[in-house]
């Protein structure tokens, strides 16, 4: 019995002796060379840039048919993609391992935002409201909201359902539609079939 005691007793002096240490090394600063940093960056950026290029294949617009250009960012924690109508640009943030088909539900989301922006009327808003039944539901969120309760989060979320091959949906307005490309309503189908692919 007396030698069970002192085994446990040299084990947990040696468990805790053995803890300190890796909270120790735990502590040190991590440091990397300038070259191994650049390196890492090149590295993402170049699978960042595989990742959308296979992103691009599933959705099925040309952005360049709707006028604005698509450019690769570095990520930025909370956001996925952002379209500058004054620079005419879609910008995004992909991180390091983010799945081609949730860039390509990303991008077809900031591209009915294009359409909605230049595109769409209060009354088309109003009309797409009601066939979600959400009358009267604010169309813009607030100033660093997330929209994607509001009707212009709502409307970029069923837009990307239909025109992108992908299964997320982040809408909190309504629920997945079964059909999206039907509630879209006549100007947003219009304009998507001229910046469609399969176009001529």
């Amino acid at each position: 019995m007396a030698l069970r005691l002192a085994l446990v007793a040299l084990f947990s002096a040696g468990l805790a002796t053995a803890c300190v240490a890796l909270a120790r090394l735990g502590d040190a600063p991590v440091r990397t060379s300038a070259g191994a940093q650049a390196a890492d960056d090149r590295g993402h950026r170049t699978a960042a840039a595989a990742t959308l290029r296979a992103a691009e294949r599933l959705v099925g617009l040309d952005p360049r048919r709707l006028g604005v250009r698509v450019v690769l960012a570095r990520p930025r924690p909370g956001l996925a993609a952002r379209y500058d109508p004054e620079r005419r640009t879609v910008s995004i943030f992909a991180a390091r391992g983010t799945a081609p088909h949730r860039v390509a539900h990303d991008l077809a989301h900031e591209l009915a935002h294009v359409i909605d922006v230049e595109h769409l009327s209060p009354a088309d808003r109003r009309a797409y409201l009601a066939r979600r039944g959400a009358r009267g539901v604010a169309w813009w969120p607030g100033r660093d909201a997330s929209d994607y309760a509001a009707g212009s989060g709502d409307f970029a979320e069923v837009f990307a359902l239909c025109h992108a091959a992908s299964p997320v949906f982040r809408s909190r307005l309504a629920p997945r539609p079964a059909d999206p490309c039907a509630l879209l309503g006549a100007v947003a189908s219009r304009i998507a079939g001229r910046a469609s692919k399969g176009e001529a």
